[in-house]
């Protein structure tokens, strides 16, 4: 068969295995100030109206109106509202298989194009006329359109070499939580000594590396607790605890309740 004639290669599953927020979202005090940790997943945001200065991964930036910046798994952020009101779409989703772009391309400007596919997405978010399927497929569609819009061309930002250091070890040790993670391992990792890279968590994170793993590995289990069909047993193994008492704990402490009643409150009607 003539190559140039064949059809093209099929298109394998969405990477969006769940949209979990789209909103619009605004706070009008003009002194606002925020400390926040971003939601599990990708956390896609950008600037309706308003200034921010925004602090996170080791990066201080201005945000003005058709600012984005992307953020993803439980990056530490802090800012304030420079001039109001802050008008901001926020979209959150899973897409394990989706890598988010370079650390100097989480934030950009966009088009009016870009902010019309938010405007869109947002309303087939909320059309609450639709059947649960067609409002599921609307929103994927929207997102997806609005993601391929995004596939490139960021505003540079340049990162603290710590925090670079920081954010691209703990991306890998985030491949496989189950293991032991200890201070020799992540020196293993990246070859840097162990005093080097407790530096970067503090910078980048503001905690010591031991603490940031913990809260890695419990924000993914609230995830797994309220969207997943596992047992508490089978999620604590799975984030690397290997007796469900002490994940049981560690939870209530972080989270002020046990994680069966996150999981209970998940499938209330």
């Amino acid at each position: 068969m003539d190559q140039a004639n064949s059809d093209p290669p099929a298109i394998g599953g969405s990477p969006v295995q769940a949209v979990l927020l789209v909103d619009l979202l605004e706070r009008n005090r003009p002194d606002y100030r925020f400390v926040a940790t971003s939601l599990p997943g990708h956390l896609i945001q950008v600037m309706i109206e308003g200034r921010t200065l925004h602090e996170a991964n080791g990066r201080r930036y201005t945000l003005e109106p058709q600012s984005l910046i992307w953020y993803h798994e439980d990056e530490q952020v802090r800012g304030q509202v420079l001039e109001g009101p802050w008008r901001f779409y926020t979209v959150n989703f899973i897409a394990p298989a989706l890598n988010p772009p370079a650390f100097e391309d989480r934030v950009r400007r966009v088009d009016q194009n870009t902010m019309s596919h938010f405007a869109t997405l947002l309303a087939a978010w909320r059309d609450t006329s639709a059947t649960p399927m067609a409002r599921q497929m609307r929103v994927q569609a929207r997102l997806l359109e609005l993601l391929a819009g995004l596939s490139g061309g960021g505003q540079p930002y340049a990162m603290n070499p710590a925090a670079r250091l920081w954010w691209e070890l703990e991306t890998q040790l985030r491949k496989d939580l189950r293991r032991p993670i200890d201070l020799e391992l992540m020196r293993q990792l990246c070859g840097k000594s162990q005093a080097t890279i407790a530096r970067a968590c503090i910078c980048a994170v503001g905690m010591p590396p031991a603490r940031r793993i913990k809260q890695i590995r419990l924000s993914l289990a609230r995830g797994l607790v309220q969207r997943s069909d596992l047992s508490i047993s089978q999620i604590a193994y799975t984030i690397g605890y290997g007796r469900v008492h002490e994940f049981s704990r560690d939870y209530h402490r972080h989270f002020g309740h046990p994680p069966t009643a996150d999981r209970t409150a998940s499938f209330a009607p």
